[in-house]
């Protein structure tokens, strides 16, 4: 059995600040608040003896310092490019009210609430391939290569489609609610010897317990 820990990096926002779509363009670093829920999430894993045989995170500050922080450095987090987050193009570094005044509501309230793709928003990178690079991480994964407990760090745009990998999961987290991973949380994967992905928790608080 392979474990998969992923966690979305902490707020990048502080109390005030104006609040705009961060994707692969935005290279914000953590304020204090998302270092706090990195360490909280360090203390969990502590806690629960739960040691990663691989730590590996996005490109982006904001990745690479969460993971660091939730590891304490041991092991040494890697990058991987697979796990860097979506771009979201023209609607990167801008609030949702100026995005709506030029692309209208549809698309904006389609994604955020039943994480249809704005296939219009013309974004650098098509759903089809998002997908495949998150299949390919996601076979890396189950092959060993990474050991048998990987913790990943990345960001809520590319976080939702590992849910893709378990036939129903992402569907059903629509339903929920639940597909967008908050700031800090965390979900829990599994893959058998036979390659099948399994989900154990997803959008977890960092101070939960594991399951």
């Amino acid at each position: 059995m392979t474990e998969l820990l992923l966690v979305r990096h902490g707020n990048t926002f502080a109390p005030g600040d104006r609040i705009i779509w961060v994707g692969s363009g935005e290279d914000l670093p953590l304020v204090e608040s998302g270092r706090a829920q990195a360490r909280a999430l360090a203390k969990t894993l502590a806690s629960a003896k739960w040691c990663p045989s691989a730590a590996l995170s996005g490109g982006l500050k904001r990745q690479v310092e969460h993971l660091h922080l939730a590891t304490a450095g041991a092991p040494a987090p890697g990058v991987h490019a697979a796990l860097n987050e979506v771009d979201y193009g023209r609607w990167g570094g801008r609030t949702t009210d100026e995005i709506v005044a030029e692309h209208g509501d549809a698309a904006v309230r389609a994604w955020n609430e039943r994480s249809e793709w704005p296939e219009s928003a013309g974004w650098p990178e098509s759903l089809e391939e998002v997908r495949a690079r998150v299949g390919r991480f996601a076979a890396e994964v189950a092959s060993g290569r990474h050991g048998s407990r990987v913790l990943v760090c990345s960001s809520n745009g590319l976080l939702r489609w590992f849910l893709g990998l378990v036939p129903g999961a992402l569907e059903e987290a629509i339903e929920k609610g639940t597909f967008k991973v908050k700031t800090g949380h965390v979900g829990r994967m599994e893959c058998d010897r036979s390659g099948l992905w399994s989900v154990r928790s997803w959008n977890q608080p960092p101070t939960s317990p594991l399951p």
